[in-house]
């Protein structure tokens, strides 16, 4: 007999790449770290993997999922899993808009 499961939509790596870059660039704006290389050293991973991913020659996997809640724990693991099908957070459309360059140097409020 078949459960009362909640009905998800087919797995779609795309848009699980998508959510976590968004959930990345969302974590950044919100001081969680600096710079998406700091994100990667704390994490353990190389220091281009988030352009890796949008460009789609990596993708999120559970460790690297798994490590960064582990070190930044505002991270939202259940929207980038399970996106819209759980959250009433919108899908994300485009991959968040990355800045090139240095960026400037962001100084605590006093």
């Amino acid at each position: 007999m078949l459960s009362d499961a909640t009905p998800l939509p087919a797995y779609d790596q795309a848009q699980v790449d998508k959510r976590f870059l968004a959930e990345l660039d969302r974590l950044l704006h919100a001081g969680a770290f600096p710079t998406y290389a700091e994100w990667a050293t704390t994490v353990g991973v190389n220091k281009n993997y988030a352009s890796a991913i949008a460009r789609g020659t990596y993708h999120c996997n559970l460790a690297m999922l798994y490590n960064t809640v582990r070190h930044f724990p505002a991270c939202d693991f259940n929207y980038v899993v399970f996106g819209s099908a759980v959250y009433a957070r919108p899908e994300p459309t485009e991959l968040p808009h990355r800045a090139r360059g240095p960026r400037p140097k962001v100084t605590p409020a006093a």
